[in-house]
């Protein structure tokens, strides 16, 4: 029996994925998340950005989660982005290996899927800078072989071959809201290399700008970063709240995506 395709695998998960609305009043014009009414930007990538010596400023969620209670039985009970949340973490983190390993390969048909169809629009958002090579944000916790992301990304068929190991957690701590140049260190060889940098969940965004920041400091270009579930907490603010009820009024599907 071949394997399923990542249509077929995404296309019976398209109630667990929110959409992400494309930037404009009420929505960050860096992460897509919800600013302070007002300002075009939100508090954390103002603060996240300010941090380093080269933000990335183009970031592109495939889809919007929440952080919620795992589920007890059934997990297509879970609404949207509560269930994508609870795969983010439970890939990495689970104790059944076969869990693991059902997770890593959903997240993986989804960032397959999401790239064939929406990889142009990065392109064009990136003013034709084209990637050659993908990497990804370096897990904050010490784990004995290689992140998870990287093994998802390794099932990735057009993603696998040109996958760069670049970045090492560097001297300097990030966490929540503290980005920092030497938060990671660079160990490979990224001269002249244009890189779409991912990572799977995106709260504040401090890593991953320490993370493009060190890669550009390193010689690389890093057109755009690529996140799988971008964190919104509707019970944060009121645009936040307006943001997540907007976002779930609205059916997910893989023709349309942040850029458009």
């Amino acid at each position: 029996m071949s394997p399923p395709t990542a249509e077929e695998v995404t296309d019976r998960l398209l109630r667990t994925y929110t959409p992400v609305p494309p930037v404009g009043p009420g929505v960050c014009a860096v992460c897509h998340g919800a600013p302070t009414l007002g300002f075009d930007v939100c508090y954390s990538c103002e603060e996240a950005m300010g941090q380093v010596t080269h933000p990335v400023r183009l970031i592109v969620p495939i889809s919007l989660t929440r952080v919620d209670s795992p589920p007890t039985d059934d997990s297509t009970r879970f609404h949207g982005g509560q269930q994508l949340h609870y795969v983010l973490r439970q890939y990495k983190e689970d104790r059944d290996p076969d869990v693991r390993r059902q997770f890593s390969m959903q997240l993986a048909a989804l960032v397959a899927r999401f790239l064939r169809s929406h990889g142009r629009h990065i392109d064009a958002a990136a003013r034709g800078r084209m990637w050659d090579g993908v990497t990804t944000v370096p897990s904050s916790k010490a784990r004995v072989g290689r992140h998870p992301l990287v093994d998802v990304l390794h099932m990735v068929r057009a993603v696998q071959p040109i996958y760069i190991d670049a970045l090492a957690p560097g001297p300097v701590a990030t966490g929540h809201k503290t980005a920092d140049d030497n938060g990671f260190t660079v160990s490979a060889a990224v001269t002249g290399r244009s890189v779409l940098l991912v990572d799977d969940t995106f709260t504040s965004g401090a890593r991953l700008q320490s993370a493009a920041s060190a890669l550009q400091l390193g010689g690389a270009d890093v057109v755009a970063a690529l996140v799988i579930g971008r964190v919104i907490t509707p019970e944060f603010s009121s645009t936040a709240k307006e943001l997540w009820e907007k976002a779930t009024a609205t059916p997910f599907t893989f023709d349309r995506c942040c850029l458009e």
